[in-house]
């Protein structure tokens, strides 16, 4: 495997050959994963979506934002968390820095906080993350003592409460075959698509999927975000797109220049696509719920459908599928409640023979 753009080989002091990834103006990161294997990869993917650094951030005030904020970065409450996960944190503290970094970190107390969280309603999601965050930060804060051991401010705020949407949508099948219309078979698109779908993994996943992990007609993995091992077999429609391509040297979905695609290229594939096929709303993620939602109308059990998909809690899983109850444990239940005849509703409450809008206006 040659060695990635930015990753520099080295000796540590006990002659142990490590990896370094440095490049100008980005945080630099010591590679925890062999050179060549796939937690590598994942790694250096997770090196090019970080965010840039601020000018003049290696001149840090002590005591700041952004002194903190160094000094978790090397503390193991983060270094232990998975690259994509750090990516993902790295982003939400460098955009607070480039706002506060050179604030000093004791000058939010509760009040303050909390004004940032009235102040991001319409992101909840964002700001539990960021209030997550700050909580990280005042431990590190107070152990390092920049702050008294007993100032926790974050503990008297409360982020917004998140609505009960559910989220990314999820793809209707007039949807699914009006992308396939869109973008047939042989097509990079259509293979993403068919990995996302008939696959039902995330797209963090997908994208570092290789021949070896289909190898014997399944798609064997571990999954990056929860380390749930699945064992998936691939069904027809699958196969035919594997078999159409394009399959990259390595891994089975690679950007142009040969190499893994970043989340920000990946969603950005999907993302041209789905417009392109007169879809905006939908989006990759929406695949692996409309992936779940077809196991469960298709009678599958929660324990079956979670077998495909990796979910560790039945909760999470029928929030992708759709919680349409359990209607084979409801006749059991009223049966033995009512007796063992359950009976279709008369006529007058049939729905099947209500009138419509159109013949009641006659």
């Amino acid at each position: 495997m040659k060695r990635p753009q930015y990753v520099t080989k080295f000796r540590d002091r006990h002659g142990k050959t490590r990896y370094r990834f440095r490049r100008k103006g980005y945080p630099a990161h010591y590679f925890k994963a062999p050179f060549g294997t796939k937690d590598f990869e994942r790694e250096y993917a997770a090196c090019l979506d970080a965010e840039k650094q601020p000018v003049g951030g290696d001149r840090i005030r002590p005591g700041s934002v952004s002194d903190v904020i160094a000094r978790y970065y090397a503390d193991s409450a983060f270094l232990d968390l998975r690259p994509a996960t750090q990516a993902v944190y790295r982003g939400v503290l460098e955009r607070f820095r480039a706002t506060f970094g050179d604030d000093p970190i004791s000058r939010f107390d509760a009040a303050r906080i909390q004004r940032l969280m009235n102040g991001m309603r319409d992101k909840p999601h964002a700001a539990a993350r960021l209030r997550k965050l700050l909580h990280q930060l005042f431990i590190v804060a107070r152990r390092e003592r920049i702050v008294p051991g007993t100032f926790d401010p974050v503990k008297d705020t409360r982020p917004p409460k998140a609505s009960s949407s559910e989220g990314y949508h999820r793809w209707t099948e007039a949807e699914l075959t009006q992308f396939e219309a869109a973008h047939p078979l042989g097509t990079k698109p259509r293979l993403a698509f068919a990995l996302l779908l008939y696959g039902a993994q995330r797209s963090a996943d997908v994208r570092f999927l290789s021949r070896r992990a289909i190898a014997g007609g399944r798609i064997r993995l571990k999954q990056s975000k929860t380390s749930t091992a699945v064992d998936v077999p691939v069904v027809e429609p699958l196969r035919e797109a594997l078999e159409a391509g394009p399959l990259g040297d390595t891994l089975l979905l690679e950007n142009n220049r040969g190499d893994a695609f970043t989340a920000k290229g990946f969603y950005n594939l999907m993302r041209r696509a789905c417009d392109k096929a007169g879809l905006p709303h939908c989006s990759a993620h929406g695949l692996r719920k409309a992936a779940a939602a077809r196991l469960r109308r298709a009678g599958c059990s929660d324990q079956e459908g979670m077998a495909i998909t990796g979910h560790k809690s039945i909760s999470m899983y029928r929030k992708y599928a759709g919680d349409a109850g359990d209607a084979a444990l409801a006749d059991s239940a009223m049966a033995k409640a009512y007796g063992s005849k359950v009976s279709n509703p008369g006529k007058r409450l049939d729905t099947a023979s209500q009138k419509t809008a159109e013949d009641c206006e006659k």
